[in-house]
């Protein structure tokens, strides 16, 4: 689910000009980067970390390796650019 709603935003961020309308000066943009886009990193961020505490529980139930390869790859881009937006906004 992370990584849909983490794949929509980057979408969405990078087609809101022929999309939507909006330039990156328009003040009507700097509400959909704020409630849109930084909601959904948060949320994405939410999931991806219960995911993740959910398969590292359950590591030794799961009988099949490869789901939970799978499932732990799935929620580690959400987790990877919510950091990386993190040291972006702390680097100075």
């Amino acid at each position: 689910m992370s990584f849909i709603l983490i794949i929509t935003t980057f979408i969405i961020d990078n087609l809101k000009e022929p999309s939507i309308g909006f330039k990156d000066a328009h003040p009507s943009y700097d509400f959909l980067k704020l409630f849109i886009i930084g909601l959904s990193m948060v949320i994405s961020l939410i999931l991806s970390i219960i995911v993740i505490i959910r398969v590292i529980k359950y590591w030794k139930v799961w009988p099949n390796l490869k789901s939970k390869y799978l499932i732990f790859g799935l929620a580690l881009p959400a987790i990877i650019s919510y950091v990386n937006l993190l040291t972006l906004i702390f680097k100075n």
